[in-house]
Formats: C-alpha cells, sequence, structure tokens
C-alpha cells in the first residue's frame, strides 16, 4: 500500500466537490464553533483550504495545517489571506493552550499516528476546548462499489481509517470527556451503466483510495467494471457514504 502523495495530485483534487460540496459537514462546522463562541480555530489537514475558507466569521483566528506544500500552494492561490501552515499533524507547531477547537474532516486516516494526533492536540487546545473528527468509518459502511471492483482497497481502508470505536477509546484514554458520535451527512449516488466513468471519484487521483494503488492496480480493477458491463450494461454502481462526526472535550 503506497502513502497518498498529495503533492503530485493537488491540481485535481478539488474536483472532488464538484460531486458532493459536502454542505452538511460545513454547516456542521460553523455551528459549532459559533454556538460555543470560539475565538481560535485550527485544521488539521487542511488541503486546499476548502474548509477554512468558508469560515469567514468575524473576531475569530482561524488556521490551517497540512503536510503537503503544493495542496497548501493552492490554498493560497485561493486565498492569499490564508494563515496555513506546512507541517506535519502530529508534531502541531503551535504553543500550549492556544486553540479553542481544532477539526479535521477526512483526513486523521493520512495521519502516521492517529493517538499522537489527539495527544498533540490536547496539549494545543484550551481548557474546554473541542477536538471534532469528520470521516467516515469503513469498518461499519462499505457500500461502494470501488471496494468490490478494485483489489484490496477495501482491506486497506480498514487498516487506514479509524473506527468511531477505536477513536472514543484513544479520546477517553488522553483525557478527553463529552464524546459525541454523530451522522453528519450521507452521500448516495446510483450510477447506471456506463455512467460510472463520470464519477469523479473513479478517476485515480481524485480519492486517495485510487491514487494508492499501481497503475497496474488500478488498470485491473478498470478492467474489472468494463467486464462486468459487457455482461450487463445496465449495472448498478452504488454508492453509500456515510459521514460522521467524532467529537470530545479538552478537560
Amino acid at each position: 500500500m503506497l502513502k497518498t502523495n498529495y503533492n503530485s495530485i493537488a491540481n485535481s483534487y478539488n474536483k472532488r466537490y464538484t460531486a458532493n460540496y459536502l454542505v452538511n459537514i460545513e454547516e456542521e462546522i460553523k455551528s459549532l464553533i459559533e454556538q460555543n463562541n470560539y475565538k481560535t480555530v485550527l485544521e488539521a489537514g487542511c488541503g486546499t483550504g476548502r474548509w477554512i475558507n468558508s469560515l469567514t466569521q468575524k473576531g475569530q483566528s482561524i488556521f490551517g495545517l497540512d503536510y503537503s506544500f503544493e495542496m497548501l500552494r493552492l490554498a493560497k492561490v485561493n486565498n492569499a489571506g490564508l494563515d496555513i501552515v506546512n507541517a506535519n499533524a502530529v508534531h502541531i507547531p503551535f504553543k500550549e493552550s492556544i486553540f479553542d477547537m481544532i477539526f479535521c474532516v477526512n483526513a486523521i486516516h493520512h495521519f502516521p499516528d492517529k493517538r499522537k494526533f489527539i495527544q498533540q492536540c490536547k496539549e494545543v487546545l484550551t481548557n474546554q476546548g473541542m477536538l471534532a473528527v469528520f470521516g467516515v468509518d469503513p469498518h461499519i459502511d462499505k457500500q461502494w462499489y470501488v471496494y468490490e471492483y478494485f483489489e484490496n482497497v477495501y482491506e486497506n481502508d480498514l487498516k487506514r481509517f479509524p473506527s468511531l470505536e477505536s477513536l472514543n477509546q484513544i479520546f477517553n484514554e488522553e483525557g478527553f470527556n463529552e464524546f459525541e458520535i454523530k451522522t453528519v451527512e450521507i452521500s448516495d449516488n446510483n450510477w447506471i451503466g456506463n455512467e460510472v466513468f463520470n464519477d469523479p471519484f473513479l478517476q485515480k487521483n481524485h480519492c486517495s483510495q485510487l491514487a494508492n494503488l499501481s497503475n497496474e492496480e488500478y488498470g485491473k480493477g478498470i478492467n474489472k467494471i468494463k467486464l462486468q458491463l459487457s455482461k450487463n450494461p445496465e449495472t448498478v454502481f452504488e454508492s453509500h457514504i456515510v459521514f460522521y462526526l467524532t467529537k470530545a472535550i479538552n478537560k
């Protein structure tokens, strides 16, 4: 299993939002900030700035952190005023007790050490500060045709993505409380027949699951889809993706 090279796929990354802009996640982030009157916020794994770009409330300090320099370069192209830093999420380069909230969206599976990331968050969060992790859990949801047609992708996701249960366990062990898990957004797309090739997430560099495959492995998966279509041109390719929020409070 390869590690996703986001420097190489940065230019095509934002095409994923043409399929689903994930508005509910955006609204949930805004709501958490507004309801709790958070003033200092950090996004870990901010990429091209999709989420921090949407946070325009006055009187707040919004920061982004990402390991990919090229993703951050594009973030600056889109919004030169963003406060962003090129760093690893398991080594957050800020002073202690500075952030009221840290969040990450579809990113924690890329962090090499999930526990170390949560430990780092605890250090830089204020007392009663919030850690909010948005993402999917393939341990309980696997209704995505990519898992069926591309060899080892599902098995690799089970290794990369922390389960909701394991996240809560780490939160507890690292001194967080007031745990909550909620479903934030559900993306349902059924592609019929050759329509599947219009799915942005079927392109090799539009999601980490396929970007991590070798060209040969990716080609085998595409050929498997084509073979299925030759047998049944009206095959339905199901994509049912559930996005969860797991959050806890630093005590």
